[in-house]
């Protein structure tokens, strides 16, 4: 098991390294770019996050949804590795199959406050 934060913050770091390396910055600009509705989705998300955090501030919260804040590393991989292969043969190779690296992502941060807010709300209406 690891941290869910700490697996989002060394990917992110990952994979700018490796964007950085093969991927000239117009396209990695324009990759970021096309992900705008998952990032304004994601920020709308965190507001909500950060907004029932600031409401919940003095309470002990209770975890409703179980393995919150960990992740199995085991399976992660497993499925990342499932995803490049088929990544890699269809979007026609590897620049192809590293492009879709930062949509995934965003995916894991919004999955990451989804699921927290969900927290946050359950205990928000247990308490308040």
């Amino acid at each position: 098991m690891i941290d869910s934060r700490l697996l989002l913050g060394l990917t992110f770091i990952g994979m700018g390294i490796v964007y950085y390396i093969f991927l000239p910055i117009g396209k990695i600009v324009d990759i970021v770019k096309d992900e705008y509705i998952l990032l304004g989705i994601t920020t709308v998300m965190f507001i909500g996050y950060i907004y029932l955090k600031i409401k919940l501030k003095d309470i002990k919260l209770h975890t409703f949804i179980p393995n919150l804040n960990h992740v199995n590393i085991k399976s992660s991989i497993m499925f990342f590795l499932i995803f490049e292969a088929i990544d890699f043969y269809t979007e026609d190779g590897f620049i192809g199959m590293i492009s879709l690296w930062f949509m995934y992502w965003v995916f894991g941060v919004l999955i990451y406050f989804f699921t927290h807010n969900i927290n946050l709300y359950k205990n928000y209406k247990t308490y308040l």
